[in-house]
């Protein structure tokens, strides 16, 4: 039975892959274990998991003098805490599903003659796997993305992020009534604090708009207090959380949905049918998030607008587009069939085979 090690932290969309990954090796009955970051996301998705988990006390790549110091030291730091797992466990592989964490990973593997799997889900590449892609026996990627011998793959996906039959359920674990349509309002694990302001501010401006709707806000760890004062005096039904897990759950009763636009978004989006408003984050310069959301785009899945960051702005632009989508029901039907059409599928059993497969080699 294989041993492998799985590293990506940082933010959810590094861990999110790397538990689909871990899922598909234990349908295949192997050993996987999860490396993840410090940060506090990484914790509360790994916890809820079975698979053991290890930290490694890596920290972003930073051209800021201190932040460069600090990255060094973490660097070092991960790549001995790695080895010595690797060394200690039995390990026959390890994959990389990106963050900061990936590069002293896979640079540990290296160094001792472990294979090594690098998954890649951005278009452009992050820095990270920019780096980290010199370690990698195998690259695999979700898109076409430029890195040297690439294979693509389709998303990987957890299972708990794929929407099932049971839509009671759905409803019974957010405590909203089945007779309303429900707009999905979310900007992933962490939130996004220009979602978060536009979506209230423009119900309170149109609240006729929304009648007929509830609300479920996924508004990032931390963020549920002051999303749900924004809602308060506000006459709509609403739950505001910061965090959702079963996230296939929310997407199963989504009639509409208001996200960014991060890979691991964009393919829930995209297996799940789910029409949606993309706001990309803003600050990304390669505006990769974009690009993610091309494809459910091309075929008219979802729409995708600009976040100018202020409220004001965005309520004129993307605000107009929420509108007229609240009450266009034949356009999200269109928009949901389009994303139906290309049947999208989880590339979590792909990953698991490379791995298997580069253990046998």
């Amino acid at each position: 039975m294989p041993n492998i090690l799985i590293a990506g932290g940082g933010s959810g969309g590094h861990v999110a892959p790397a538990i689909s990954v871990a899922e598909a090796l234990l349908d295949k009955k192997c050993n996987a274990i999860l490396a993840h970051s410090t940060r506090d996301v990484d914790s509360l998705m790994t916890k809820q998991t079975p698979f053991k988990c290890i930290t490694v006390p890596a920290s972003p790549l930073s051209l800021n003098p201190i932040g460069f110091v600090r990255f060094c030291n973490g660097f070092r730091k991960s790549e001995k805490v790695v080895s010595a797992f690797i060394k200690e466990n039995g390990i026959d592989c390890v994959l990389s599903t990106g963050g900061f964490i990936a590069a002293p990973a896979l640079r540990a593997a290296k160094k001792q003659s472990c294979p090594t799997v690098l998954l890649n889900l951005d278009n452009p590449p992050g820095k990270a796997n920019r780096l980290a892609v010199r370690w990698a026996d195998t690259v695999l990627s979700t898109v076409e993305c430029g890195l040297p011998s690439s294979k693509r793959i389709p998303p990987p996906l957890r299972k708990c992020v794929i929407s099932s039959s049971n839509v009671t359920n759905s409803y019974e674990k957010f405590g909203l009534d089945p007779k309303l349509m429900t707009l999905l309002v979310t900007g992933a694990s962490q939130g996004a604090t220009t979602i978060n302001e536009l979506v209230p501010a423009l119900a309170k401006l149109h609240p006729d708009q929304f009648r007929g709707w509830q609300i479920l806000h996924v508004a990032g760890t931390g963020h549920s207090d002051t999303v749900k004062e924004s809602w308060k005096d506000l006459n709509i039904p609403c739950n505001v959380t910061d965090f959702v897990d079963e996230m296939g759950l929310a997407w199963k009763i989504a009639d509409l949905a208001i996200t960014r636009g991060g890979a691991n978004t964009i393919a829930e989006l995209a297996i799940n049918a789910v029409p949606a408003v993309i706001l990309p984050y803003p600050y990304h310069k390669d505006d990769h998030q974009k690009t993610n959301a091309e494809k459910l785009a091309s075929v008219g899945g979802v729409v995708v607008e600009t976040d100018f960051i202020q409220v004001s702005h965005n309520l004129d632009c993307a605000g107009n587009t929420i509108l007229k989508l609240l009450k266009d029901h034949q356009q999200r039907l269109i928009m949901r069939q389009a994303i139906a059409s290309l049947s999208t599928r989880n590339g979590s059993i792909a990953i698991a085979d490379t791995c298997i497969a580069s253990v046998r080699r």
